[in-house]
């Protein structure tokens, strides 16, 4: 008895420095659905880590998850991983530090995750990090696609729960590997996790990409900005030579416009308003189709001048397409065009622009 309360006391001290340890960043905490909220088991046991520097990013990899029409719903999904992480995996607890569902709702996942620092069991190293998860299935067979909600909440819970300076850009060495300080599963190990549909707003430029961007312009306290042009907003435009078409699906909102390609200048051009100056990573979404072209040149007009991004219109189709990231000033100008000066013989699409700081 006597050793048994002797390790209580020790695992007692042992949370509370690293309680001390964790300081929280800036941005204030979200509503998060705590463990006792969404029903959750009692952990086998719990181990935990000297610091926090690392945010490694996962989904579920189960199309029901993201099928959820309510919190409620999402918690019966969590509890249903729980059950399999400590039943099949055989883990003591959940794997994930916290997840986040397609609606924005947040949910606390391992012990302790609130206000220590557990370890969690995500990635195969563990190290210094937490597994945040993304509920749902973002590769083949399902590709479903994470909306700006379910985006947004990642990046807010990142940007509360990282221990400052925490700024989410930079690498260093995990598992023997340069890893970004925000990465996917897929930078620590051979998994395809979180999914192609994901990981397009992680990417491999360590200053950049929307969730380095989203976290960052959190805590510094810029708060997220996310500025929309569809071929239907009144920032877009286009000679009559263009026309709207919908009969190739994976556009965004009602419509496309198109033209024919060819060696004349007679670009389509969004007109984008940015509320304040700063980075904004670029994307563009449009109908993929083999009459498309292979070099469908966007020019995206930023304060370094102008930059001309050729993009493969044939293939990721129905989904954000980063183009890149600039700097740019604040108020309204013509910001992109897209050129039908490429290959003859194709038919290029104007859809939506994104712009997200």
């Amino acid at each position: 008895m006597k050793k048994n309360a002797n390790r209580l006391v020790l695992t007692a001290v042992f949370i509370m420095m690293a309680s001390l340890l964790f300081a929280a960043g800036s941005f204030p905490q979200p509503g998060i659905c705590t463990r006792s909220c969404w029903g959750a088991r009692a952990p086998r046991s719990v181990a935990y880590m000297s610091a926090l520097n690392r945010a490694v990013i996962h989904h579920t990899a189960q199309s029901t998850d993201f099928n959820t029409t309510s919190q409620s719903q999402s918690a019966a999904n969590v509890r249903a991983i729980q059950n399999y992480h400590m039943d099949v995996n055989g883990w003591a607890d959940i794997g994930y530090n916290f997840l986040v569902d397609k609606l924005g709702y947040i949910f606390e996942g391992r012990y302790g995750s609130m206000t220590s620092l557990s370890k969690g069991a995500h990635d195969a190293v563990n190290f210094n990090s937490f597994g945040f998860n993304v509920m749902g299935y973002f590769h083949p067979p399902y590709s479903q696609q994470p909306p700006v909600a379910q985006r947004n909440a990642l990046y807010d819970v990142i940007a509360w729960r990282m221990p400052n300076p925490f700024t989410g850009f930079g690498s260093g060495t995990y598992n023997g590997k340069t890893v970004g300080f925000i990465c996917g599963h897929r930078d620590v190990g051979s998994t395809a996790c979180p999914g192609d549909n994901m990981y397009q707003y992680i990417g491999t430029n360590y200053s950049g990409g929307e969730c380095r961007l989203g976290v960052n312009s959190r805590i510094t306290g810029g708060g997220s900005v996310t500025v929309i042009v569809d071929n239907t907003s009144a920032g877009f435009s286009a000679s009559a030579n263009w026309w709207t078409g919908s009969a190739t699906p994976g556009y965004y909102g009602a419509n496309y416009h198109t033209r024919g390609t060819a060696a004349v200048s007679d670009p389509a051009q969004w007109t984008v308003n940015l509320p304040s100056s700063g980075t904004y990573s670029v994307y563009a979404y449009w109908a993929a189709g083999a009459n498309r072209p292979t070099a469908a040149p966007f020019m995206i007009t930023h304060t370094g001048g102008t930059t001309t991004v050729n993009v493969n219109q044939q293939i990721n189709g129905g989904k954000w397409n980063l183009l890149g990231t600039w700097s740019f000033n604040q108020g309204s100008a013509v910001r992109v065009k897209l050129s039908c000066w490429t290959t003859a013989g194709y038919y290029v699409i104007a859809d939506a622009v994104k712009f997200v700081k």
